[in-house]
């Protein structure tokens, strides 16, 4: 009886500590060589670019999924659950989050809330596997970012 005992305490200090690590986790943000651009660009932690859009001021996301344009449809914010983390070649001091108007909690570097590209809209064909920039300079408004922070022109 008392290794039964043991063995659900055991199992439930697993699924606890999965949970928490699960719940806190935060999204990751690297560096990754752009073979197109031939310069170091951001990306998540999963490879994929990330953009920052040049109408968001003060480090508040103006991309949302408004009835008119549906903006975060084609430009899916980088949410996170916990603190960001830095990966290579990122700088921690560098990243932080915004409160999204949807609730959502989403990354920034440098003060600009972070995006992926998904594509449609009228916008072309999104990325959907890593080393796409396909919205790189979008409508002259969205590009990916240098290591300083910096959007990539």
């Amino acid at each position: 009886m008392k290794r039964g005992l043991a063995l659900a305490l055991v199992t439930a200090a697993a699924i606890a500590a999965t949970a928490s690590a699960t719940t806190s986790s935060g999204a990751v943000v690297k560096t990754a060589f752009n073979a197109s651009l031939k310069k170091t660009i951001l990306v998540a932690g999963n490879g994929m670019t990330l953009y920052m859009f040049t109408a968001d001021t003060s480090g508040t996301s103006l991309c949302t999924n408004d009835p008119q344009y549906h903006c975060s449809k084609a430009w899916p914010p980088l949410l996170t659950t916990g603190a960001p983390r830095a990966g290579a070649g990122v700088k921690a001091s560098l990243l932080g989050t915004t409160k999204r108007s949807d609730g959502g909690v989403q990354v920034t570097y440098r003060h600009h809330p972070l995006y992926f590209f998904r594509g449609g809209q009228g916008l072309g064909k999104g990325d959907t596997k890593p080393g796409q920039i396909e919205g790189q300079a979008a409508v002259d408004l969205w590009w990916v970012l240098s290591p300083k922070g910096n959007p990539i022109k």
